[in-house]
């Protein structure tokens, strides 16, 4: 059936087109077997072994591959992929990677890291290197100030005050000689609504040229809140001079100490309303103490005593809850105060007393 049809084609055309003269060269070309073999195959076992095939002959349309270009790398197989193009990292490449990505993940607390670690020991060694200045430890950042030298901590989602930071930045403006108040006035112009008095005193010529003296003013040194709150809600450093050799054992035990600071708070016919709630004493080592034998109890002078007093405070428009506490040095009365609204002292009760807890004289 097969040679019938192979004759019938035309001259010049079917597989002769395709073909190509055999060469010295190139391997002989294999004929086409009929549809139908005459005889049935030989047997494995009987024709011996079967000649190997030669290799058909590629096409003149077929690119050959090009000697030239090398193969690339296997992307499934990872040490052919690191090992292309060279070789691998040496140890100090790898140590000094590994190194500098761990310095930049602890140093950035990424994913909160170095929070994590920090904290394992409750935040003591975070305190004592004052490394919470910057990283939150504990829920917890803490705020250090070397000019008047003490230490407290606030949670760390609270913000400072940009008015006091404000107000810091014109002190030091005026204390340079810079550029006084918009209305040409001096550091502290009463005709500076933007700017209240700092100093404990300030006169202006009024009407007459009489002197105008104005009273002092306390104002905190420190303060951090909630952003976008009202001020309700803070804690708060107050330093303020005072009577020479002033301590707070001259004012009692810290039962007493507090009933005569309410009295002197909300005195009768201001129409406030305070209750003193809880009083407690601490001491800590005063700075500048030196070191003692073991077992031998510290000198009152190298002690640093603080009164702390909770109490709540009802005006006519307001009801809040307080923890402060105080203490004295080099004629200076600290007073920290930690704040908020009655209705959130449930939610701000452990933060406010952890940070009234913290504040201490460097």
């Amino acid at each position: 059936m097969l040679g019938l049809h192979l004759q019938a084609l035309p001259a010049g055309r079917g597989f002769q087109r395709h073909a190509r003269a055999p060469s010295a060269t190139s391997p002989p070309t294999r004929r086409l077997a009929p549809a139908c073999p005459s005889t049935p195959p030989e047997r494995p076992d009987a024709a011996g072994p079967s000649p190997s095939p030669s290799p058909s002959p590629s096409s003149s349309n077929d690119a050959a591959p090009s000697s030239s270009s090398a193969p690339g790398p296997s992307l499934v197989d990872p040490v052919q992929t690191i090992y292309w193009g060279g070789t691998l990292p040496s140890t100090r490449r790898a140590v000094v990677g590994a190194l500098s990505g761990a310095a930049i993940a602890l140093g950035g607390n990424l994913g909160g890291v170095t929070s994590w670690l920090l904290g394992l020991d409750g935040g003591e060694l975070a305190g004592r290197l004052r490394a919470d200045v910057l990283i939150p430890v504990r829920g917890a950042k803490r705020c250090v100030d070397y000019t008047y030298g003490f230490e407290f901590t606030y949670p760390s989602e609270w913000l400072g005050d940009q008015t006091l930071a404000y107000r810091a930045a014109k002190r030091a403006e005026a204390a340079r000689g810079g550029v006084p108040g918009p209305r040409g006035g001096g550091f502290d112009d009463p005709n500076d609504p933007d700017f209240p008095p700092l100093s404990s005193s300030s006169s202006s010529s009024g009407a007459g040229g009489a002197a105008r003296q104005r009273p002092a003013v306390a104002e905190p040194v420190a303060a951090f809140g909630p952003p976008g709150t009202t001020g309700e809600e803070n804690v708060s450093v107050i330093v303020a001079p005072i009577s020479p050799g002033f301590t707070l054992q001259s004012l009692g035990d810290p039962r007493v100490a507090g009933e005569r600071f309410l009295a002197t708070l909300a005195p009768e016919g201001s129409g406030l309303q305070a209750a003193l709630l809880r009083t407690a004493g601490r001491t800590t080592r005063a700075a500048g103490a030196g070191s003692r034998p073991m077992g031998q109890p510290e000198d009152e002078d190298e002690q640093q005593l603080y009164y702390t007093l909770e109490y709540t405070v009802r005006g006519p428009r307001f009801f809040r809850h307080n923890v402060s506490v105080y203490t004295a040095r080099n004629d200076l009365l600290y007073t920290f105060n930690a704040q908020c609204p009655e209705a959130r002292w449930e939610d701000d009760a452990l933060a406010l007393q952890a940070s009234a807890a913290s504040f201490k004289l460097l």
